[in-house]
């Protein structure tokens, strides 16, 4: 058993075995912080050299490193800290860091309790560094989760006056969560404040719109009416039904939902039904009002949301025989909805089965990757930064989804691509993406096609869009104005509008 513990949600500190704080030197914390980040795991000597000394160490970085290995080992007495080819490993119990005790008491919904151990930002003046960064991302969104359910808590205590001061300050520091818009939107209902809840919702809203693009998603947009109605604690039902069929690569899950016309939408690089459901996907606005006028189904590529397993082919075939699947199981034939990096796998099956495929709505998508993407030193560059660094990687990715986006939405589009796939799997589906080409089957696609597409798209650029609608036979060509990737929340009267009229 370690005689100590050990402090991160704050200040990196080790406590001694009489709970005093322990001296230790900037890079004996750095060191100790590095380790305690990846507890358990074994680091290499040379990743810790290049942590401790910021890229630059010192003639003889393994015996520097050792030194400070030992001199840590002599301020912290019965420390765990093992020597595990190529590198170190700190061996911690359950209970040693304050971290593992947060994780623990959050699983048991003990909230107020985990969140009273927190003393400041995870890893402190490490959580920016490469040293902590990502346990100290996962730990802060971990507290925010906390924290909202904390506040739901309250709400189900029926002590709604005391969640409203600390409520109101969390939604100020982060207004785009919309689990604590939610709440804060029945505790002022709860409080007979029904217009102040209404003006919450609409501020939501407007943001929203502004720096995501995005209308509140159905459930938000249910509680309102229930405010408006003053009927806010009745249940409502859920609108995706889920199930799970069988490909060649594996089981994979499809829901449905809607009446109508069959509307088959094709997955994005990556995504998940469940993010989609719960309106953060920077699609669901558009999906959620097409369920109003078609019988839409969706489904997570393998690899990816609901359908997770070891993916062996990220390849076009691959995933085209998962879209033939899905479309046997939803009825042929079918109309495809294909965006962003799904175009070539819907023109594809197209082309191969007709029969299966009535009409196609291409929108931001493109057929040929050389002609869509023109920079193969760059693209290389971005499937190495999601491999290793899921984190950066997927706010890069964010930032050019949407022109001017603020760190708020920034932060909420990477963690859905995050919470959509890990990282191997996201970095070889993009790398997939580089390399579609599929523009000699477009002169043979049979079925009616839409094509809609933003002239100063930064993710799949215009030129795709314009390729597809000069050669698919009497495509229809809808250019809209902006910088857009997705269908912003201004422009969805129109698109919807547009989509509904072609396929209805």
């Amino acid at each position: 058993m370690v005689p100590m513990r050990f402090r991160v949600l704050g200040t990196v500190v080790a406590l001694g075995a009489d709970g005093a704080p322990v001296a230790l030197g900037d890079r004996g914390r750095a060191l100790l912080a590095a380790l305690l980040a990846r507890a358990g795991e074994m680091v290499p000597a040379e990743r810790l050299a290049d942590l401790l000394w910021g890229g630059r160490p010192p003639a003889s970085a393994a015996a520097a490193l050792h030194s400070q290995v030992a001199r840590l080992r002599r301020a912290l007495p019965g420390i765990a800290l093992v020597t595990r080819p190529p590198g170190y490993a700190l061996e911690v119990g359950p209970g040693d860091v304050d971290a593992g005790e947060f994780d623990r008491l959050v699983a048991a919904a003990r909230y107020e309790e985990a969140l009273a151990l927190w003393q400041g930002p995870a890893y402190a003046e490490f959580a920016d560094a490469e040293i902590a960064r990502f346990e100290a991302i996962r730990l802060e969104e971990a507290r925010l989760t906390a924290s909202e359910g904390w506040h739901e808590q309250l709400l189900d205590r029926d002590r709604p006056a005391e969640a409203l001061p600390l409520l109101e300050a969390f939604v100020g520091g982060h207004p785009l969560r919309e689990t604590a818009i939610g709440i804060l939107v029945r505790v002022l209902y709860r409080l007979g404040r029904h217009a102040d809840a209404l003006s919450a919702y609409d501020a939501y809203a407007d943001r929203l719109a502004d720096e995501l693009g995005l209308e509140p998603s159905e459930a938000l947009q249910r509680l309102r009416l229930q405010v408006l109605r003053r009927e806010v604690f009745a249940a409502a039902p859920p609108r995706f039904v889920t199930r799970y069929i069988t490909t060649g690569a594996g089981r994979i899950a499809v829901a449905a939902a809607g009446t109508g016309p069959r509307l088959v939408a094709l997955p994005g690089w990556v995504s998940s039904i469940d993010v989609i459901a719960s309106g953060r996907d920077p699609r669901s606005s558009l999906l959620h009002r097409l369920t109003g006028a078609v019988c839409l189904t969706l489904y997570d590529r393998f690899g990816t949301g609901l359908s997770r397993g070891p993916v062996t082919d990220f390849g076009l075939d691959a995933s085209v025989d998962e879209l033939a699947a899905v479309v046997s199981a939803a009825g042929p034939p079918v109309d495809l909805l294909a965006m962003s990096q799904a175009g070539p796998v819907a023109l594809a099956l197209a082309a191969r089965q007709p029969a299966l495929v009535r009409r196609l709505v291409l929108f931001g998508t493109y057929a040929d990757a050389s002609v869509a993407f023109t920079r193969p030193d760059l693209n290389a560059s971005l499937v190495s930064m999601i491999r290793a660094h899921w984190g950066l990687g997927s706010r890069m990715f964010a930032e050019l989804y949407r022109p001017d986006v603020t760190d708020d939405a920034a932060l909420h589009l990477a963690r859905v691509l995050r919470d959509s796939a890990d990282r191997e799997v996201a970095a070889a589906y993009l790398a997939a993406t580089y390399e579609a080409d599929v523009a000699d089957v477009l002169p043979s696609v049979a079925a009616r096609s839409l094509v809609l597409h933003y002239r100063g798209d930064r993710v799949v650029p215009f030129a795709g869009g314009r390729q597809l609608a000069e050669r698919l036979p009497g495509a229809t060509f809808v250019p809209l104005d902006g910088r857009f990737h997705l269908p912003d929340a201004r422009d969805l009267d129109r698109v919807v509008a547009t989509i509904t009229d072609f396929l209805v």
